[in-house]
C-alpha cells in the first residue's frame, strides 16, 4: 500500500499546542512591533514571528514592510516586542546558566515572571491515520518530542536585578526557604510561605508573584 504521509513535529506545552517548526518564518506574516538596542534606542517596525525555541535565540526585524530584515540575537538587544508579546534579554543557558536568551514575558511587575521554552523527549512517538482513501493515506507522525516550560522571576533591586529559577532543585525541593526570602520585603507574604499556608506552595507561584506585585503597586 502506498502511503502519503505527512510528518509533523508536534510540540506540547501547559500552553497548547504549537505548529511545525520548520521553515515557519518564510511563511508568517510581518507584525508591528520594536526592538530595543543595548544602548536603550527604541526602533519601531515590523518582526517576523519564529516558534517558542526559535524565538529565544533571534528576531527578525524590518524598519518598514518593505525593507530587508534584520537579524538580532539576544547579545544585539535588551528587548523586542512583537504585536503583544514582550520578550526581554536575561541569562538563563548554559553550564553556568549566564548565557543570555530572549524570554517571553508573562507577567510584569516589581517581580516579574519569564517562561523559557525547551524541547524534551517524552516517549510518547506514534503515528495516526487521519483520513485513508483506496491506496491513499494521510497520517500525522508523532516524534516522540515536546516542549517544556520552566519559569523564570527576575525581582528590580537597588542592586540590580535578582533571578529565581523556578526549575532548579534548590527551589524545588526547598521552596518556602529560598521563595520567603526572595519576597522578604513583604515580610506577611514571606510568613505565609514559610508556614506553607494553603495556597502559598511551589504550585502558586503566580499568585504569589501577583499578591506580592500588589502589594508594592499601592
Amino acid at each position: 500500500m502506498k502511503h502519503l504521509v505527512l510528518v509533523f513535529t508536534v510540540l506540547i506545552s501547559g500552553l497548547g499546542f504549537s505548529q511545525i517548526d520548520d521553515n515557519w518564518e518564510d511563511v508568517s506574516e510581518k507584525l508591528p512591533g520594536y526592538v530595543i538596542t543595548n544602548k536603550g534606542e527604541k526602533i519601531e517596525g515590523y518582526l517576523k514571528r519564529f516558534l517558542k525555541i526559535k524565538s529565544q535565540r533571534k528576531v527578525k526585524f524590518f524598519k518598514t514592510l518593505d525593507s530587508k530584515p534584520v537579524v538580532y540575537g539576544p547579545k544585539d538587544l535588551k528587548a523586542y516586542k512583537i504585536e503583544n508579546d514582550d520578550y526581554e534579554t536575561h541569562p538563563y543557558e548554559g553550564l553556568s546558566g549566564k548565557t543570555k536568551v530572549f524570554l517571553l514575558r508573562t507577567v510584569d511587575g516589581k517581580i516579574s515572571l519569564f517562561d523559557y521554552y525547551i524541547r524534551v523527549e517524552d516517549d510518547q512517538g506514534k503515528e495516526m491515520t487521519l483520513s485513508k482513501k483506496g491506496n491513499t493515506e494521510v497520517s500525522l507522525d508523532f516524534d516522540g518530542t515536546k516542549i517544556q516550560t520552566e519559569i523564570l522571576a527576575v525581582k528590580d533591586e537597588k542592586k540590580g536585578k535578582k533571578y529565581l529559577k523556578f526549575a532548579s532543585s534548590k527551589v524545588i525541593f526547598s521552596f518556602k526557604g529560598v521563595m520567603s526570602k526572595y519576597v522578604s520585603d513583604y515580610p506577611e507574604l514571606a510568613k505565609k510561605i514559610k508556614n506553607k499556608d494553603k495556597g502559598y506552595r511551589i504550585l502558586a507561584i503566580l499568585k504569589i508573584v501577583n499578591e506580592y506585585n500588589a502589594h508594592f503597586t499601592h
